[in-house]
């Protein structure tokens, strides 16, 4: 079953227990929005993908006006970290709905409601050590850095390696010329001014990854949600 299997079944699981019309509606609301974030997310990635083995060192663009690789790629790559971070803020706004907690929606936030579950009265049940789960893992931290370094800073760091192999002729091979092979490195922490790369962090590869994790954490939050009436 895939996530959006998932969403749309506690979606129609959990508003049959909500008696409020205008609740419902907001509920089907952003677990749309949160369906949509994750389809921005897998596009970014697709994208992405189809740089693996283009730099502008390689490529010709077609039009005066082309945008260059790198520059998709860095626009690309903020977009993903972006949007992916953007989907647990759409999750807690599902949460503040479902759970009845009344914060004025313009404010929700993924940390503010986990703030809230881990206030006396939740911190005991199943969603809060889900959400607590997602906001002490690894993979959230550098969710977190990276979204904080596109949207408020400036460009994540990215480091492009180009190497081109080229074999003797005569010989049969898979490849009738030079092979150009791309690859492109994470800066380890985005926040920093002096950028490493020993994590080795490779595009799109580390991104998929996050993806998978993070998504993870919101099936296991939407499957401990329940409805307050």
């Amino acid at each position: 079953m895939s996530i959006f299997d998932k969403i749309n079944s506690w979606t129609d699981q959990t508003v049959g227990n909500i008696p409020q019309k205008t609740r419902k509606q907001k509920i089907r609301l952003y677990t749309e929005g949160l369906k949509a974030k994750i389809t921005q997310v897998n596009f970014a990635l697709e994208r992405l993908s189809e740089f693996d083995n283009k730099t502008d060192d390689t490529t010709t663009s077609t039009g005066q006006d082309a945008f260059k690789i790198t520059d998709r790629v860095h626009f690309y790559s903020d977009t993903f970290w972006t949007f992916l971070y953007s989907s647990l803020d759409v999750l807690a706004q599902i949460v503040n709905q479902t759970m009845n907690f009344g914060f004025d929606e313009k404010h929700v936030s993924f940390d503010q409601v986990n703030s809230k579950l881990q206030g006396n009265n939740y911190c005991l049940t199943s969603i809060a050590k889900r959400f607590k789960d997602c906001a002490n893992s690894k993979v959230f931290k550098n969710l977190d850095r990276y979204r904080n370094c596109s949207t408020h800073r400036r460009q994540i760091y990215i480091e492009e390696e180009t190497k081109q192999v080229k074999g003797t002729a005569g010989y049969e091979s898979s490849s009738t010329g030079p092979v150009i092979t791309v690859v492109r490195t994470l800066c380890d922490n985005p926040l920093g001014l002096n950028p490493k790369t020993d994590q080795k962090r490779k595009i799109p590869d580390y991104m998929v990854k996050t993806r998978k994790k993070i998504l993870r954490h919101i099936e296991q939050v939407l499957k401990e949600t329940k409805a307050v009436k």
